[in-house]
């Protein structure tokens, strides 16, 4: 399949780019080079010969699926022009925003010994495993949130648009793997 991935190089979607090709796609990804962290990620996908960067869209291509990813929300749009929008949790993983004791989250600092964190963090490794499952599915609704299994909130979401993701290692083993990611390319953070 070709995908388009718009915000190619923000952390989450330089992970979602690698989840795409490491499952066999092929990635035209769209973002600016403005920073030296956008630059250095740039790198470890752009020599793979499935994908192409774009400056802007101006490859006039027909993609079998396109995605553009912000801080909170994923949009997935079908060949037929049908549009999807996935409502992230709170993501955590390499390259994210972040301090050695916490991360960024719409700018504002989360420690990683809060609440907040230890209930509704998934780690993006587990969370780009369900996406590509979504991303094959002719099934999802107009709009999906999702959450983590631990968080316990009452809000009043419809269980048909919702899922709930666990994460396959504890919190703390993924967060130590994260932070030692941190402190080998601190200067790229």
């Amino acid at each position: 399949m070709l995908f388009l991935v718009e915000n190619c190089f923000q952390w989450m979607g330089f992970h979602l780019v690698n989840c795409l090709l490491e499952n066999g796609n092929e990635v035209d990804g769209v973002d600016d080079l403005s920073s030296d962290k956008k630059e250095h990620l740039s790198m470890y996908v752009g020599r793979n010969a499935s994908f192409q960067h774009l400056s802007s869209l101006e490859r006039e291509a027909t993609y079998d699926r396109t995605i553009k990813i912000t801080e909170d929300q994923l949009v997935l749009t079908l060949q037929q022009n049908t549009s999807h929008r996935i409502n992230l949790p709170i993501l955590f993983g390499e390259w994210m925003p972040m301090k050695k004791a916490g991360m960024y989250y719409k700018n504002k600092f989360i420690s990683f010994d809060s609440d907040i964190f230890l209930n509704e963090a998934i780690y993006i490794g587990d969370f780009m495993k369900s996406l590509a499952q979504w991303i094959k599915s002719s099934q999802l609704p107009e709009i999906l949130e999702v959450k983590s299994i631990n968080n316990k909130q009452s809000e009043e979401i419809k269980l048909e648009n919702s899922v709930y993701i666990r994460n396959n290692r504890t919190i703390e083993e993924n967060l130590k793997m994260v932070i030692k990611h941190y402190e080998k390319f601190e200067d790229f953070y």
